[in-house]
């Protein structure tokens, strides 16, 4: 059920229980979180919780998405609030933005650890029956980004390369920074970590002299 097809009362009732959730769930994991004391929490009855997500998976896998649609959110807020792309690479040029990108997607995970947790329990809980909603998160917002990189290129912005490889580097890249820091305990440095890896994304590893004795 989408919170556009709720009222008012039945949208916010929903985005409680799914705050609560996303803290037990986090803690507890997916096998050992008891839907009761998610209820208890959010202040309804265990029928109202599977009146509005059917089941445990379905709640698991709808605070998978909230957790997304509160990443994509941030973002937005942080990057460009209501500007549309073109407005903002004027105003801060796409290297700029790419950056912005990556520091807003790191701050998120700095501030909601608890999301990072869920993105790892759906990859264990589910690993055969499932695509990732992180994965399918990626696959629905990267055309804007593939736009991003392919009119940089032609602007000269970016060397020329498959963009599709480059939208996965990128992806990979913040994505696997934001995971493997939480998992070595480092959460606290993320956006420090996420801004790293990205400058040598940007920037390259091989020296530029390197690259000329080469061709």
């Amino acid at each position: 059920m989408l919170d556009e097809e709720l009222t008012p009362k039945a949208a916010k009732k929903r985005q409680i229980i799914l705050r609560h959730a996303l803290s037990v769930f986090a803690k507890e994991g997916f096998g050992d979180t008891d839907v009761q004391i998610i209820a208890d929490l959010a202040g309804v009855g265990k029928g109202t919780i599977y009146r509005h997500f059917g089941n445990k998976k379905q709640l698991f896998l709808a605070t998978a998405q909230h957790c997304l649609q509160q990443l994509a959110d941030f973002i937005r807020q942080q990057v460009g609030k209501s500007k549309n792309t073109t407005d903002l690479i004027q105003e801060m040029g796409t290297i700029e933005l790419v950056r912005q990108i990556a520091r807003a997607y790191a701050q998120f995970y700095e501030r909601h650890p608890e999301a990072v947790e869920i993105m790892i329990q759906e990859r264990a809980a589910f690993r055969d029956a499932l695509v990732p909603s992180h994965l399918l998160h990626r696959a629905e917002r990267r055309a804007e980004f593939d736009r991003l990189l392919s009119e940089a290129m032609d602007r000269g912005e970016f060397r020329r390369v498959d963009v599709t490889h480059a939208t996965n580097a990128f992806a990979d890249l913040v994505y696997g920074s934001v995971v493997n820091g939480c998992l070595e305990g480092g959460r606290g440095q993320l956006v420090e970590r996420v801004q790293q890896a990205v400058e040598i994304f940007l920037n390259g590893l091989v020296a530029p002299e390197e690259l000329s004795r080469k061709k």
